[in-house]
């Protein structure tokens, strides 16, 4: 193999060419948004986080590219292990984890901080994947259900003291995947009621809980459902109202690009709510091409499953898709002020090291599937016209 043909992105180019699409998207649109915090903080070197932020794209799109080329058998044989220790890391956080934003969900290593509850989600993702792969677990779902719904519940409590969307995010996602993969309605039912009872209790006796963000959640649910004149002025609405505003004022064509005006008030503006950024910077045409890149990612890894051979390839796109689809919906739903502030970032196109990092490696291993389905394809496409050939010559 040459060096052309090892540097060669392999697997499904409609999922490439929406990756770089995105990249290109992010790259103007936080090197916009942080303007303010370059001012802020780097004495106005606005080059610094555009810098910074160009290598964490490179470092995503490199985590795609190492990925895509790793075989789906290793990931398959690794997917204990790998859950194991992202449980590790989500204990290693809450004990000693560095405090951003009021909460402990971060380790820094070598001046890095990564967030373990970006691993664990796709970790959890995998490992379910491989449970419902088994050939005993597809002969009897219910055995699989036993084997995913204990670590399942420690990984989601684990991330649930401090994140409770991201909770909701992994479990909703293997969730579907279980319901995909045939596993009794009765579990599934006492599953989706025993997890809707914990939510009723933590929302009802918040205040009294040991949980150290319960208060926050209890708060943004009620103010954002409670329509009065005191919540819409509330500072703690505050994020939600500047949101609307960029997405009002962009309107269909856009502020053009660099010159939003709310970028200089809405907190988190390159992170949580850089989609409400490039509406109003690129207008409504502007967010369909981002939702248009998304919605044809998910559209190929539907098509991925169906040429799928083997039940761990099948069950592992459609978990991991599912799990980037949902958080795109939670992002952009929030800064269209549908739902309360989660704290969800749009998936390669928000600011973030951890983020890019493990979005990265779940659309790698997308492109992996899809490459080795391509592949068995293009063998068995080979081997027909050998035997055509064959009985020709005959």
């Amino acid at each position: 193999m040459n060096i052309r043909q090892l540097i060669k992105p392999k697997g499904n180019k409609v999922i490439w060419t929406a990756v770089v699409v995105l990249m290109i998207a992010s790259f103007l649109a936080v090197y916009s948004s942080t303007s303010v915090l370059a001012y802020q903080k780097m004495g106005g070197n606005t080059s610094f986080y555009m810098l910074k932020h160009l290598g964490m794209l490179l470092m995503g799109f490199g985590t795609i590219f190492l990925f895509h080329r790793i075989s789906i058998r290793y990931i398959n044989g690794l997917s204990t292990p790998m859950l194991l220790f992202s449980i590790g890391l989500l204990v290693l956080a809450l004990v000693g984890g560095q405090s951003i934003n009021n909460s402990s969900r971060w380790i820094s290593v070598g001046g890095f901080s990564i967030q373990p509850s970006e691993f664990a989600k796709v970790t959890m993702v995998i490992y379910v994947a491989m449970q419902l792969g088994k050939k005993e677990h597809i002969d009897n779902p219910g055995r699989a259900f036993w084997h995913i719904i204990v670590p399942l519940a420690v990984v989601c409590g684990l991330i649930l003291i401090e994140n409770l969307s991201t909770a909701g995010l992994v479990g909703g996602s293997c969730f579907v995947m279980m319901f995909v993969g045939r596993v009794p309605w009765r579990y599934l039912l006492s599953t989706a009621a025993v997890g809707i009872g914990f939510l009723v209790l933590v929302f009802l006796f918040a205040p009294y809980l040991p949980l150290p963000r319960a208060q926050t959640w209890h708060n943004r649910i009620v103010r954002h459902f409670t329509a009065s004149e005191e919540t819409e002025n509330s500072d703690e609405n505050y994020q939600i109202q500047q949101a609307l505003m960029a997405v009002s004022t962009g309107g269909f064509i856009g502020r053009g690009p660099g010159n939003s005006y709310m970028k200089n008030f809405l907190p988190m503006a390159f992170s949580d709510f850089i989609f409400a950024i490039i509406l109003e910077e690129y207008g409504m045409w502007g967010g369909i091409v981002i939702l248009l890149c998304y919605w044809a990612l998910m559209m190929q890894c539907l098509s991925i499953m169906r040429a799928c051979r083997r039940a761990f390839q099948l069950y592992l796109v459609m978990g991991l898709g599912l799990l980037i689809s949902l958080q795109v919906c939670i992002n952009v739903a929030v800064c269209l002020g549908i739902m309360p502030v989660t704290g969800q970032t749009l998936p390669m196109v928000s600011m973030g090291g951890s983020s890019n990092l493990f979005i990265g490696m779940a659309i790698g291993l997308i492109l992996s599937v899809s490459r080795e389905v391509q592949e068995q394809q293009q063998e068995e496409e080979a081997e027909a016209r050998a035997g055509a050939e064959a009985e020709m010559v005959e």
